[in-house]
């Protein structure tokens, strides 16, 4: 099985916006970035998102080159819960 890569794009977020998505990473999979998760399956990346990363879709975060604009906290959470079965 192939490891899910994690991008949280960094472009356009506040210093609290990144954490609250950190946190949510943090409390699901207990990793911080450029970490992998403990079943080897989510590994955690913060990038830059280039052209793709517009203000108005941020915070935007990419799962095996998903994109998922205007990602909330609690949103971040439900598609780990998802991709990480």
């Amino acid at each position: 099985m192939s490891v899910i890569r994690l991008e949280l794009c960094t472009e356009h977020l506040t210093v609290d916006q990144r954490e609250e998505l950190l946190e949510a990473v943090w409390e699901a999979l207990r990793i911080s970035p450029g970490m992998v998760s403990a079943d080897g399956n989510v590994e955690l990346l913060l990038t830059q998102c280039g052209q793709n990363a517009r203000p108005q879709d941020a915070p935007m975060v990419r799962l095996d080159g998903q994109e998922y604009r205007n990602v909330t906290p609690a949103r971040l959470a439900t598609l780990l819960t998802r991709w990480s079965r």
